[in-house]
C-alpha cells in the first residue's frame, strides 16, 4: 500500500507527538496530576479508523482544518462557531505574574540591576514589556509578548536558582581508591 504525503505527515505526527507529548505531558499527566480524567472522543479507535478511510482531498481542504467535522456539525452549532479559525487554549500566563499585587521575587528578577548582572536580556526592553503588562493588569496584547515575558522570568529564575545560588555538593573523599599507573 502506498501512502499519500498527507497520510505520511499525519502518521509521523501521531507517532512522534501524540502519545509522547500531547497526551502525556499536556494531557494525561497534567489531568491525572490534578485528579481529572480526560476523555478524548476523537481518539476513540473507531473514529481514528474511520478518519483514516477518508480520502486526503477531504481531510485537508486548502488548509481548512476539520472540514468534515465542520460540515457534519453545520446545522447543530451557530455559524460564528462553525466558521471561526481553530484557537488553542492559552492560560493567562502574564496575569499570574503581573496582575493585582506584585510578587517580590518577580520584581527582583526583572529589576535592571539583576538583569544587568545576569546579562541575558536588555534591561530597557524588559522594563518596557513589564510596564506595558502592569498597565494592562497583567494582560498582554499578544501571545508573543506573553511568551517573551514568561521566557524572561523563567530564564532569570533558572539563573538565580541553579547558577548563582546552586548549593555546592562536596565530593566524598576518595578513600581506599587504588590508582593504577602504566
Amino acid at each position: 500500500m502506498t501512502w499519500d504525503p498527507l497520510s505520511w505527515a499525519q502518521f509521523i505526527e501521531i507517532t512522534i507527538l501524540l502519545s509522547n507529548y500531547l497526551l502525556s505531558s499536556q494531557g494525561d499527566r497534567m489531568a491525572m496530576g490534578h485528579s481529572v480524567e480526560g476523555r478524548y472522543p476523537f481518539l476513540d479507535h473507531r473514529v481514528v479508523d474511520f478518519a483514516c478511510t477518508i480520502p486526503p482531498k477531504y481531510r485537508l481542504i486548502v488548509m481548512r482544518d476539520k472540514f468534515i467535522l465542520r460540515q457534519a456539525a453545520n446545522s447543530l452549532i451557530p455559524p460564528e462557531l462553525a466558521l471561526r479559525p481553530k484557537q488553542p487554549y492559552r492560560a493567562p500566563i502574564s496575569r499570574c505574574f503581573m496582575a493585582g499585587q506584585s510578587l517580590d521575587y518577580v520584581e527582583e528578577l526583572l529589576s535592571s540591576d539583576v538583569l544587568r548582572r545576569t546579562g541575558y536580556f536588555n534591561p530597557g526592553k524588559v522594563a518596557k514589556l513589564s510596564e506595558k503588562c502592569r498597565k494592562q493588569d497583567g494582560a498582554l496584547l499578544s501571545e508573543r509578548e506573553n511568551m517573551a515575558l514568561v521566557g524572561i522570568i523563567s530564564t532569570q529564575l533558572l539563573d538565580h536558582q541553579f547558577i548563582r545560588n546552586f548549593p555546592a555538593h562536596p565530593i566524598p573523599e576518595l578513600q581506599n581508591v587504588k590508582v593504577f599507573t602504566a
